[in-house]
C-alpha cells in the first residue's frame, strides 16, 4: 500500500510541475502580414533611428519561420512587462496590409529582449492570449532576425 501511494505522489508532483508545461509556438497564416514594424526601446524610449518598416512579403514570411518552433511557457502579464521594462526590449509588430493603422491592435507582435528572451502575447495572428517566454535565450537567433531585415541597432 505505501508502494502505490508513493507511485501516486510522484505521479501528483509530475503532473502538477507540467501545469505550466512548454509549448512549441506556431504561427499561421504567415502570409496574412503585409508589414512589419521593428522598434528597439532603449531606457523606456524610442526614436526614428530606431525604427524600420519593411515591406517586402519574403522576409516578413522568413522572419515568421524563423521563429516558429521556439519551447515557450505562460508568464502572467505583470512579469512580461517587468522583463521589457528591465532592459532594452525589440518590438516586432506585424500589420495586414501596406500600412500600420494607428489606434487598432496589431494582429501579431512579439517583442525580444536585448539577451535573446522572446516575449510572445498572440498565439497566432488575431489571436490574442495570455504571454508566454522562450523557454531559453535565443541571442543568436535575434542577431539572425536583425540580419535579415537589415537593422543595426
Amino acid at each position: 500500500m505505501k508502494n502505490v501511494q508513493f507511485i501516486l505522489s510522484i505521479l501528483l508532483c509530475l503532473l502538477v510541475g507540467c501545469s505550466n508545461s512548454e509549448q512549441t509556438l506556431k504561427i499561421e497564416p504567415k502570409e496574412k502580414a503585409g508589414t512589419l514594424f521593428i522598434q528597439k526601446v532603449e531606457n523606456h524610449t524610442s526614436s526614428e533611428e530606431l525604427t524600420k518598416e519593411i515591406h517586402d512579403q519574403e522576409q516578413i514570411e522568413e522572419v515568421l519561420t524563423k521563429i516558429e518552433g521556439l519551447k515557450v511557457k505562460s508568464i502572467s502579464s505583470d512579469e512580461m512587462m517587468d522583463k521589457m521594462k528591465s532592459t532594452d526590449t525589440y518590438m516586432f509588430v506585424f500589420s495586414e496590409g501596406k500600412e500600420m493603422k494607428l489606434g487598432k491592435a496589431a494582429p501579431f507582435a512579439f517583442n525580444v529582449l536585448e539577451n535573446g528572451t522572446f516575449l510572445f502575447s498572440y498565439s497566432g495572428f488575431d489571436s490574442p492570449r495570455e504571454p508566454l517566454i522562450t523557454v531559453d535565450v535565443h541571442e543568436e537567433l535575434l542577431e539572425e532576425l536583425k540580419d535579415l531585415v537589415g537593422i543595426e541597432f
